[in-house]
């Protein structure tokens, strides 16, 4: 493992230790036992630092999904195995998940601006579902792909803290009731 990933790794240790509000570069530093500079000559801002904790998380959910999805049935199925693939990442990687959340939603720039703005990207493989199961398959009743892709994240990611924070524990359960609601939102 390089450097630059022991920094991002004990980043995200120590935001799941102490929290996003006690954080700094300096204690990211002592965890590691090296200099401030040595943390600063790969990432010179604290954003930048921050910015490459969450990419590398998504990266990882994203390369979990596409070895966990199962894309080759219908729409349905397809939308049910990413519920199923999405929140049984969250399971496996729940204090991660909780250091995550906390950084998207606590940094902000020296403006005061939000740190992560939306990204809408995250909506396309959902919407791209819905469309597939309306106008080739046939299978979904007419609706918005977009709303309903922005619903199911929504949902999605509601759970998933529920499930980082143990607050929720049967993530079958879950996964089962999540794929329900959207069935019975989608399907004519």
């Amino acid at each position: 493992m390089g450097r630059k990933d022991k920094i991002i790794d004990a980043t995200m240790e120590l935001i799941t230790q102490i929290g996003f509000s006690n954080f700094s570069i300096g204690k990211v530093a002592n965890a590691l036992n090296v200099s401030k500079g040595v943390i600063t000559y790969h990432f010179p801002t604290k954003d930048l630092l921050l910015k490459a904790v969450v990419t590398k998380y998504y990266e990882e959910a994203a390369a979990y999904m596409g070895q966990h999805m199962r894309i080759d049935k219908s729409a349905c199925d397809t939308l049910n195995s990413y519920i199923e693939s999405t929140l049984f990442f969250v399971n496996e990687n729940k204090v991660r998940t909780v250091a995550i959340a906390d950084i998207i939603l606590n940094s902000r720039t020296k403006e005061g601006e939000m740190l992560f703005k939306e990204d809408k990207t995250i909506y396309q493989p959902l919407i791209e579902i819905f469309k597939y199961g309306q106008e080739i398959e046939k299978s979904y009743r007419d609706f918005s792909p977009e709303i309903m892709a922005r619903s199911v994240r929504s949902v999605i990611d509601s759970m998933s803290l529920a499930i980082a924070r143990e607050e929720i524990t049967d993530i079958d359960d879950v996964i089962r009731e999540v794929q329900k609601i959207f069935e019975s939102s989608t399907l004519k």
